[in-house]
């Protein structure tokens, strides 16, 4: 999900489950295959200041592992031709496994905090922007 990724931008306690990334700037080419868009819309730049996870190691089975991101904010455009759909979800394609075992347990109970998302969107005709908190 992440590019450009360099040591400097992560700080990482594994024995205790902690870690962080700071300044990243994330594939906008993976998450707008994610995100169900209309095709007239194309994401051109997503950036989080800051990411924290915390992976319980002794406790995985009964606590999550929680993912959060403090700013993300996301540049979008309008398209002057429909970009090509979205194909199937790759979450909705690794789905259809048949096991159903430990680590999908684990990934399906993972939280996710958004502290906060702005969201701009650049048009000829308009410029639009707007921030949602706590998610």
């Amino acid at each position: 999900f992440a590019k450009n990724l360099s040591p400097d931008k992560i700080n990482l306690s594994t024995l205790k489950g902690e870690g962080q990334l700071t300044n990243l700037e994330l594939d906008e080419e993976v998450l707008q295959s994610l995100l169900d868009l209309p095709t007239w819309l194309a994401i051109s730049r997503v950036g989080c200041n800051k990411a924290t996870i915390r992976i319980p190691w002794t406790k995985l089975k009964t606590h999550p592992i929680s993912l959060t991101l403090d700013k993300v904010v996301m540049e979008m455009s309008t398209c002057d031709e429909p970009r090509p759909p979205n194909g199937p979800s790759p979450i909705a394609t690794a789905s259809g496994q048949s096991e159903y075992g430990f680590a999908e347990k684990v990934v399906e109970g993972m939280s996710l905090t958004i502290n906060s998302i702005v969201v701009r969107i650049s048009a000829k005709a308009f410029n639009a922007s707007f921030e949602l908190s706590q998610l």
